[in-house]
């Protein structure tokens, strides 16, 4: 238990999110959730400069696997690409 307030780190509120599942569609949005939370830090992660000097076959891989993150999220939440603008 905390006692003090707003001490929680990101970890214990996806703890928190992840027990508060009480049927599939509470799993599937919290999958959703961690798959978009995952591609964006994977995007981050690929913009970090250290990663320039490395080869284009590593960027496609790397760039791929962060697109499955999102492709993931978006198959458990049912969107197409008609129902985004962007796509």
């Amino acid at each position: 238990m905390q006692h003090i307030r707003k001490i929680e780190t990101e970890q214990s509120l996806r703890d928190a999110r992840w027990n508060a599942a009480r049927g599939l569609a509470d799993c599937a949005a919290y999958m959703a959730n961690e798959a978009q939370r995952m591609g964006a830090l994977g995007f981050a992660y690929l913009s970090r400069p250290e990663h320039s000097v490395r080869g284009p076959s590593w960027l496609r891989g790397a760039t791929a696997s962060v697109e499955a993150h999102y492709r993931y999220a978006r198959e458990i939440m049912g969107i197409t690409d008609r129902d985004q603008l962007y796509a």
